[in-house]
């Protein structure tokens, strides 16, 4: 929660300016696995918050291996910790904070889900951590239907809980409106194809391992001008 609370940035991970990508009353916030690599690398995160990321996550890819008897290797493909925030307090939202969806084609019909871009259509298996419980609504819910109109199961969030399916059309998802708060999760996803692996991830293993910091190779004044610009 204190990288969430702290850095992450409004609308990460989507291409407009909105404050919030899928509903006018909530903010959108997160923070990408490469972005809290480069906090650490140059000393505004401390390396053990880091550390702990990777090894929670590898926990996650561990228990869905088992979880669904995957055989083939696992790969990890984007990493992203996620807030939404409701603007005002309104107990009597019906909406979605997250439309019903699928995580790697484009839903145009109930029957009709197509994998080609924009769509991830590599990512093979989801998952959602659950980072606080301190909120209102914010449910994840399996529907039926593209409209969210028949829905099949809803899982409370609640700190520590993970939900974890196939990514594909067989698993239309969403989020219930965020009435109050903030609700924060560890957002995975993985892939059987190597080619999308996520690459950022050597990257923060090997800094971690090797001690790498900023201050290896430049000076304290460029490091203080980098660190202005977060």
């Amino acid at each position: 929660m204190y990288i969430a609370d702290t850095f992450a940035s409004m609308n990460d991970g989507y291409h407009n300016d909105k404050v919030s990508p899928h509903t006018k009353y909530e903010k959108f916030e997160g923070i990408t696995l490469s972005r809290i690599t480069f906090l650490v690398y140059i000393g505004v995160i401390k390396a053990p918050y880091l550390q702990l990321l990777l090894e929670l996550t590898e926990i996650i890819q561990k228990k869905m291996t088992e979880k669904f008897n995957i055989e083939k290797q696992l790969y990890f493909s984007y990493t992203h910790l996620v807030c939404r925030s409701a603007l005002t307090n309104n107990s009597g939202r019906t909406d979605f904070s997250h439309m019903v969806h699928a995580d790697n084609c484009n839903l145009l019909s109930d029957v009709n889900c197509e994998k080609k871009s924009p769509a991830f259509s590599w990512r093979d298996y989801s998952t959602i951590l659950y980072l606080n419980d301190d909120f209102d609504g914010g449910e994840f819910v399996f529907a039926s239907d593209s409209k969210g109109r028949h829905i099949q199961s809803t899982i409370t969030p609640k700190c520590g809980r993970m939900v974890a399916f196939s990514s594909g059309k067989e698993n239309l998802h969403g989020v219930k409106a965020v009435r109050k708060g903030k609700r924060c999760a560890i957002a995975v996803w993985f892939t059987l194809d190597s080619k999308y692996k996520e690459f950022d991830r050597d990257i923060a293993r090997h800094m971690l391992d090797n001690g790498i910091t900023f201050d290896q190779y430049f000076d304290k004044q460029l490091k203080e001008f980098l660190v202005s610009q977060i």
